[in-house]
């Protein structure tokens, strides 16, 4: 009775999982002795601890396991843990017993005395029959991973992870991936291992991308920036195709397009240049002999081309009878520019001289006409049928 005040009725609960000899020198866990766990305990962890040795003598192990887990939590003393991982073994859980005892015998190193640390030790034993160890491998390592409905610590991954014997269910969830789940089964002491691939709801496929240039380049997918080059990565499959570029400070960004396939790796490579200060313009202008102006500034007729400086451009084309043909260009760094300006004619400028000689031709010929038109004034002459007066016109060398 003075070797520990700590157990809890080990003659019932550990029968099955200890050798007899372990059952034959129990204690009771009632017995109080010096320095009992109970006394060892903070006043707050007290009450909680009182109440599981009192649900754990009605064998109402749920609740039991709920306050002695209080009262651990309460004082982390690793003493404690030997009731719970009791508790635990009590209502089936071997696995979650056999952690508990492996946490006391870690956590009680230099607290437990020689016979506590020595029981913690055989309850390990006895349970280790009773549980299995799985691995666990996962394709996404940020995957929230489940045996049956318990959650597992990834920091645990892959294991071994100590589980209950029996036929057990791994599944490893993601956003935007399906579930993948495996079923193994296992015999008390044996290990396994279970591999799960979550496959994406939307295909990618590996690209990679090189750059030829600087040494600082920059890889964008889609005008989003995805890393430094070379890069290597996974990319939507789509249809469409997608837009690679590199940019880099100094250089030309070079672009390419290419579609991504199903089940193919897409190599590509992009080149950067060096910069240039100035751009090439070309311009074309109708009809013959138009004079080109760039910036107010005369630079040739019908067509000119030449180095300009990369920047926004007024490009000016003239001829004498024609409307002014005026357009901003920009023209960038190292590329080069074309323009093509077709003059209207301004039919103003000839209209009015050809109205005003229309004008003076016609009211010469209608004056004309006029004269031509209308008889000399003359006597009228008397005839035979008074007292009507005929007037008659004379033609030369004729009288009446």
């Amino acid at each position: 009775m003075m070797r520990s005040a700590r157990r809890i009725a080990l003659a019932v609960s550990i029968t099955l999982v200890v050798p007899p000899v372990l059952v034959s020198t129990t204690r009771t866990a009632w017995a109080q002795a010096p320095k009992s766990i109970r006394d060892s305990l903070p006043l707050e962890a007290r009450g909680h601890w009182d109440a599981g040795v009192a649900l754990a003598q009605r064998k109402i192990w749920d609740g039991a396991r709920t306050s002695f887990k209080a009262a651990y939590d309460l004082s982390k003393n690793p003493r404690v843990l030997f009731n719970l991982a009791v508790a635990e073994k009590e209502l089936g859980r071997y696995a979650a017993a056999l952690e508990t005892f492996k946490r006391e015998l870690a956590e009680g190193k230099g607290q437990l005395s020689p016979s506590e640390e020595s029981d913690v030790k055989a309850a390990i034993a006895g349970l280790e029959r009773l549980v299995a160890e799985v691995t666990i491998d996962v394709s996404e390592k940020d995957a929230e991973v489940f045996i049956d409905n318990d959650k597992i610590d990834n920091a645990k991954l892959p294991g071994p992870i100590t589980v209950q014997i029996g036929e057990r269910r791994v599944r490893a969830v993601k956003p935007g991936f399906a579930e993948a789940v495996e079923s193994i089964q296992l015999a008390g002491g044996a290990k396994g291992t279970v591999t799960l691939k979550l496959q994406p709801l939307v295909k990618t496929s590996r690209v990679n991308v090189s750059v030829v240039g600087p040494a600082n380049a920059v890889v964008k997918i889609d005008g989003k920036e995805v890393g430094p080059a070379p890069y290597a990565g996974q990319v939507v499959v789509t249809a469409d195709p997608h837009q690679f570029s590199a940019e880099a400070p100094g250089y030309v960004t070079a672009t390419q397009s290419a579609i991504v396939k199903d089940g193919e790796i897409l190599n590509l490579t992009l080149q950067l240049a060096p910069e240039q200060e100035k751009g090439k313009l070309v311009v074309l202008a109708k009809p013959e002999g138009s004079t080109i102006e760039i910036d107010g500034k005369p630079v040739g007729a019908t067509r000119w081309e030449g180095p300009v400086d990369a920047r926004t451009h007024q490009v000016v084309v003239k001829k004498q009878g024609f409307y002014t043909w005026s357009y901003d260009v920009d023209v960038p760094k190292g590329g080069e520019r074309s323009v093509s300006a077709t003059l209207n004619e301004d039919r103003n400028t000839s209209f009015v001289p050809w109205l005003i000689g229309s004008l003076v031709v016609g009211a010469a010929l209608t004056v004309g006409i006029v004269l031509l038109a209308t008889p000399p004034d003359q006597q009228p002459v008397d005839g035979t049928l008074a007292p009507f007066k005929v007037g008659t016109q004379s033609a030369p060398g004729f009288s009446f």
